[in-house]
């Protein structure tokens, strides 16, 4: 048997990274979806209902489409899929594009949010296919 040298570079840990921020995001966006569809008075009055002209079912349900399109799409990244990558630069660009338009709502995690939105579209992008080639045959 013989041994088989990656050619992987230090940014496939950022694909994985954004893997696994995305099935960690995912993972708080399904339960804030499912906590406001079974039990809205707990998130009743917080910010989410001042900055959004939608009600607050309407609101769960995104929460709740979104996070298990997160989760499934981290899994997929981990693993190397490509339709994982494609989707990963979307909800990235999305999540980029939200956390600039609330920028005067959550200016700390929005400074903190761009960069590793862009850091993973990045790193999804240039180095993606470096995760399925590192798994080998």
């Amino acid at each position: 048997m013989r041994v088989q040298e990656s050619t992987a570079t230090g940014w496939t840990a950022w694909v994985l990274f954004g893997g696994l921020l995305l099935v960690l995001l995912g993972t708080v966006h399904l339960c804030v979806g499912l906590l406001a569809l079974w039990r809205p008075e707990v998130l009743a009055g917080t910010r989410s209902d001042l900055l959004l002209g939608i009600s607050m079912t309407g609101l769960a349900w995104v929460h709740v489409v979104l996070g298990a399109a997160a989760v499934v799409t981290g899994v997929g990244l981990v693993r190397g899929l490509v339709w994982a990558r494609i989707l990963a630069v979307v909800l990235a660009a999305c999540a980029a594009l939200v956390n600039f338009a609330f920028a005067a709502a959550h200016p700390a995690w929005s400074i903190i949010a761009l960069p590793l939105a862009g850091a993973v579209i990045f790193s999804v992008t240039a180095h993606g296919g470096e995760v399925a080639d590192a798994y080998g045959p």
